[in-house]
């Protein structure tokens, strides 16, 4: 069955510990500039996880969840991984995490492209019990969505299903910095 929605794509990326973020990018560079040429690839953003100097974030939005499989049934992901093992250093990338956009109402493009552009990003995956994803959604716009939108540190959000198993849910927060994120967590 083919998705035509957009699709989004949350990638994170451990890799072989290195001095500078410059040594690992230079790494990376040619299989990301692989990844970057694929047929339906509408964005790439990339980032460093910041409890794990180590691991790198990439979010992908596809023009399609079809669009993400055929990269990953291609030549050109044989010569992705190829030229990505020696960053890895016997790594393993998690790729196994799409959302489609405009399911919830909350996971639209405009959601998407605001919490984006932030200088941090935090990245949660949820689980939600079976059986309670409605009520996970209804709770998350009646309480959750109020106090974002109420935090000066905090330009915007977005929360969607994963496709893998929707009982996972993906959610970004833009926060104005990492210290606002940290400060509201304690």
């Amino acid at each position: 069955m083919a998705y035509p929605k957009q699709t989004f794509q949350l990638v994170m990326v451990p890799h072989r510990p290195v001095h500078t973020d410059e040594e690992i990018n230079q790494d990376l560079a040619p299989a990301f500039g692989i990844l970057q040429r694929a047929t339906g690839l509408q964005a790439l953003w990339r980032g460093k996880k910041h409890e794990d100097r180590y691991t790198q974030v990439a979010l992908l939005l596809w023009e399609s969840l079809a669009a993400s499989h055929a990269f990953f049934t291609s030549a050109d992901y044989t010569e992705f991984h190829r030229l990505i093992q020696a960053a890895m250093n016997g790594r393993r990338i998690e790729w196994q995490s799409h959302t489609l956009i405009d399911t919830t109402g909350i996971d639209d493009k405009s959601h998407l492209l605001r919490t984006l552009e932030s200088p941090a990003i935090e990245v949660a995956l949820t689980k939600v019990v079976e059986g309670g994803v409605a009520g996970y959604y209804s709770q998350f716009r009646k309480i959750v969505v109020p106090i974002l939108n109420d935090d000066p540190g905090c330009d915007g959000h977005f929360v969607s299903p994963l496709v893998e198993n929707p009982q996972d849910q993906l959610l970004l927060i833009n926060w104005r910095s990492v210290d606002v994120s940290v400060q509201l967590a304690m």
